[in-house]
């Protein structure tokens, strides 16, 4: 056999049903962290983001017998987790009100692990910003950037997942991204601004 670093995703599904529970850490550990983050960005509750992650990965193992490689591993199983998502604002929100189009993308509250590095650094202020600027978009583009960011999804993958027209897709992602720019250009602005007056004052 080949070593199972270099199988693909389906292959080691398939072989995760035949009983292969090396297969399945594999697979876990290719995908956790990507899967984690997509959660996370999109919920405004780190502990609801961490029960639908479990049952992501729970709905993964109980549909292992029965999983057929149609479609790339990845394409199926951000289909769940976007339908999982999906369901649980509609618990939160009427579904004669549900507008998928208008929900507000929340910023992420999970944990990095890490200590914070001094706030002056211009990259991690950047980085900051960045997340915040997501999760002020509308919930449908803040989830096409996120599957094309940090999933590696093309348009065409995003559309199969979201289970909209590759047109509907591109242009999601198009507004999310200009959203994106004039966020971030509007803090640069007002950075900029607030060095420019403390020069002066100093002066």
């Amino acid at each position: 056999m080949k070593n199972r670093h270099s199988l693909t995703d389906e292959e080691l599904m398939r072989l995760y049903a035949q009983g292969d529970h090396k297969a399945f850490e594999v697979l876990y550990g290719r995908h956790k962290d990507s899967l984690y983050r997509y959660f996370c960005r999109q919920l405004n509750d780190v502990l609801v983001a961490q029960d639908l992650y479990q049952e992501l990965w729970s709905r993964v193992i109980k549909s292992s017998q029965h999983y057929q490689a149609s479609a790339k591993w990845t394409t199926w199983a951000y289909r769940i987790a976007h339908n999982l998502i999906i369901d649980h604002l509609r618990v939160l929100k009427p579904v004669e009100q549900w507008d998928e189009e208008e929900h507000s993308g929340i910023e992420s509250k999970a944990q990095s692990g890490l200590s914070e590095p001094d706030q002056s650094n211009e990259q991690w202020q950047m980085a900051e910003q960045l997340k915040r600027c997501i999760g002020q978009l509308p919930q449908a583009q803040q989830e096409v950037f996120l599957l094309n960011e940090e999933a590696g999804m093309t348009v065409k993958v995003m559309a199969e997942v979201i289970n909209i027209s590759s047109e509907a897709a591109k242009s999601r992602l198009r507004y999310a991204k200009t959203q994106l720019q004039t966020c971030l250009q509007r803090f640069w602005d007002s950075v900029s601004a607030a060095d420019s007056t403390n020069k002066g004052d100093q002066q």
